[in-house]
């Protein structure tokens, strides 16, 4: 027994790293597309902050500044992720591969949890290894490898099935032994359950993370229609829902409250009829390079590539249809009915059901919902019922095994090294530490010119640079005023909306509009530029071509920029969003002289002689010397959020919301030192609520009995 278990899950290892071999091993090869656009910035911010002996929770180099410890794409309360940037902190160029193997590791244990759950429905080992060989390598972690937080939130939806598998029986009714007996079991599973649901938040991807809980509570619900579970299982599966968040806690509130201060609450705007898988996607399961996606040159599908390959290998394919033709069990008529699930919601707006239901739904609730990333529900059914196929073949068990060695090479050879999984360094160089897209020169021109002052000057671009300067800032350590998250805060947008034509939900602006005001207020000294906005810029007589730049970019300074920190004189008190963008549009303020505040402030509006000088400043708090004649407001061009305080003299003070975005300080006639920390309270609240559940749970899993193991 010892030995067929330890043989299961090495295999499984096996078969997940020789799949992602590349990435794993050599550092020419990466996770590609997203994986650098979103985590390796984010998490490289974290890295470089645990250097400097702090932990990351305010972003200075993006957007004016934002709460990067909310923002659940950065997933730092993963304790997978965080003891990779433990590690890489003391070797930063591992980051990477540390990531890609926490990563495979999550995957593997989706491997063994899969195992464990389709033993638990009467397969097979044979035909149990191959169903978890199959979900491990098939259709859904072979195509994620962009969003590793899709990835990672999704490798524990085995264990939650098994799970909620697990507490079908419930507490007996019966006194003494028994009794005490189920009702270990019960509390261990319990415990099991809501790790997995919170592991998966942790993850830091809420669509798949969403399509976890969903898909754990159909199943709770579809063990009671086919007569293998009461109902009360229902109950048990909603408790580890509710504790599930609970130990997740510490990420959960603070993304809660940033998303209310964000454009994710628009999101629904964006979404239209909540998109979905096309039905086109289908044909991957027979055919996995129909549209040409593993030739990006050639490829000519519907949609992103990354959604048009579900393949389960052909053997899987067959092995599924044929259970579902053969098998007249429960347990295959449960992974139908998942499965089932899985396809209808994955379809999303491509189906009847969808485009009815959809509309109805709350706005806070459409606003989560991204059916692209179900079809993890998908695969696990498929990979689910090709094992019930498997086992109802009249075969020898090491047949079984040896068919299950023919599907992991197939899905090998058809997958690994695949576009949607890998990207050659040599061919995307992108952006290091020394280099821009593979151009140190590029990058060091830029920060020679913006780090003539403390804090350094920031930039912006426009849609002929690119994605990156807004992307990798705090890579590059060239502070921008863009940004592209999805949890942007609101307020940064309105401004940005100045800039560049579109909608509340945006996440991502280029300068558009050079010419606004806005630039300068928000500290914009330079803009990166190619040749189609250069001509105009060089026309313009606020701005001065700066450098010519490698990579046929060009640097412009705006002469007519605003300093990070300065005093003003007058006020113009408007609670009215609206009402402020018309007052900055139509040029009634003057943002270099008046500020627009959310709350009334008393100013003399006599001018005189001012003056803010930067004593200290660090990524969540900084220093200032202000000095004035008159009493003025302090305005610091850097974002307003909840969490941020301020002393003028070691005495607390208020902080106004001022420009629709930034913070204000009221300062008296005479010298001063205003100091200002991010100390947000949501996040030992959110701790404490972690820790609680995380004792609780803990109880739970001390209190269970060996009866509750699981049987290799």
């Amino acid at each position: 027994m010892r030995r067929i278990a330890l043989f299961v899950y090495l295999s499984l290892l096996a078969n997940v790293v020789v799949f992602f071999h590349r990435p794993l091993f050599s550092s020419d090869y990466l996770f590609p597309w997203d994986f650098r656009g979103v985590q390796l910035p984010l998490i490289t911010f974290l890295v470089d902050e645990l250097r400097q002996g702090r932990f990351a929770l305010w972003n200075p180099y993006s957007y004016c500044g934002y709460p990067v410890f909310a923002n659940i794409e950065a997933c730092y309360f993963h304790p997978l992720i965080l003891l990779c940037a433990l590690i890489a902190s003391h070797a930063p160029a591992s980051l990477p591969q540390l990531l890609e193997w926490a990563v495979v590791l999550q995957v593997w244990v989706a491997g063994i949890a899969a195992y464990h759950f389709l033993r638990e429905l009467k397969a097979g080992r044979a035909a149990a290894w191959t169903g978890a060989i199959i979900f491990e390598t098939g259709g859904y972690f072979a195509s994620r490898a962009e969003h590793i937080g899709a990835m990672m939130a999704v490798a524990w939806m085995p264990l939650a099935w098994l799970a909620v598998l697990k507490l079908r029986n419930g507490i007996s009714r019966a006194a003494g032994p028994e009794r005490q007996t189920r009702r270990s079991v019960v509390l261990g599973w319990l415990a099991a359950l809501s790790v997995a649901l919170g592991m998966s938040i942790l993850g830091g991807f809420p669509q798949p993370t969403l399509a976890v809980f969903a898909s754990t509570m159909a199943l709770a619900i579809f063990l009671p229609v086919w007569r293998m579970a009461k109902l009360r299982l229902v109950g048990y599966a909603l408790a580890g829902c509710v504790l599930g968040i609970g130990l997740a806690a510490v990420q959960f509130i603070p993304t809660y409250q940033l998303a209310q201060n964000s454009v994710a609450q628009y999101r629904a705007g964006w979404l239209g009829a909540g998109g979905g898988l096309y039905w086109q996607s289908l044909v991957s399961l027979i055919l996995p390079d129909h549209y040409n996606q593993f030739d990006m040159a050639r490829f000519h599908g519907p949609g992103d590539p990354s959604f048009l390959y579900l393949y389960c290998s052909i053997g899987g394919v067959l092995l599924a249809t044929f259970a579902l033709a053969v098998c007249r069990n429960r347990h295959c008529a449960l992974l139908a009915s998942m499965t089932g699930f899985g396809l209808l919601w994955m379809l999303g707006e491509h189906t009847p059901l969808w485009r009815a239901l959809y509309p109805l739904l709350p706005v806070s609730v459409r606003i989560g919902i991204h059916p692209e990333y179900t079809y993890c529900i998908f695969c696990f059914g498929v990979a689910g019922l090709a094992a019930m196929g498997l086992q109802a073949l009249p075969l020898k068990e090491t047949l079984r095994f040896a068919i299950g060695v023919l599907i992991a090479a197939d899905l090998f050879l058809a997958g690994s090294g695949r576009p949607m999984n890998l990207v050659a360094v040599k061919a995307e160089p992108g952006v290091t530490h020394s280099a821009f897209e593979g151009s140190a020169p590029l990058l060091d021109n830029v920060k020679l010119l913006v780090d003539r002052q403390t804090p350094p000057w920031r930039i912006d671009n426009t849609e002929d640079a690119g994605l990156d300067w807004a992307i990798q800032a705090p890579i590059s350590g060239i502070p921008t005023a863009n940004g592209v998250s999805p949890l942007a805060l609101e307020n940064e947008i309105q401004l940005r909306l100045f800039l560049h034509d579109g909608h509340p939900w945006g996440w991502y602006y280029p300068v558009e509009k050079p010419e606004s005001p806005v630039l300068d207020a928000m500290n914009v000294k330079y803009v990166v530029t190619g040749s189609k906005y250069a001509e105009r810029l060089a026309a313009a007589p606020r701005f001065r071509h700066a450098e010519h730049l490698p990579l046929g970019l060009e640097l412009f300074e705006n002469l007519a920029v605003m300093p990070r920190f300065f005093l003003v004189h007058d006020a113009v008190y408007e609670s009215s969003l609206p009402e402020t963008r018309r007052l900055i549009a139509d040029g009634v303020v003057d943002l270099h002289r008046t500020a627009i505040t959310d709350r009334p402030i008393s100013l003399q509006g006599a001018q005189g002689a001012d003056q803010a000088e930067t004593i200290d400043y660090q990524p969540r708090s900084l220093q200032l010397r202000v000095t004035t004649e008159q009493p003025a407001l302090l305005v610091l061009a850097e974002s307003y959020y909840p969490g941020w305080m301020a002393w003028v003299d070691g005495a607390p003070a208020e902080i106004y919301r001022t420009d629709i975005a930034f913070r204000g300080v009221a300062v008296p006639a005479g010298s001063h030192t205003v100091r200002m920390e991010f100390r947000p309270a949501i996040l030992p609240i959110s701790m404490a609520v972690s820790a609680g559940t995380a004792g609780l749970l803990g109880l739970f899993w001390l209190g269970r009995k060996r009866k509750g193991r699981v049987t290799p």
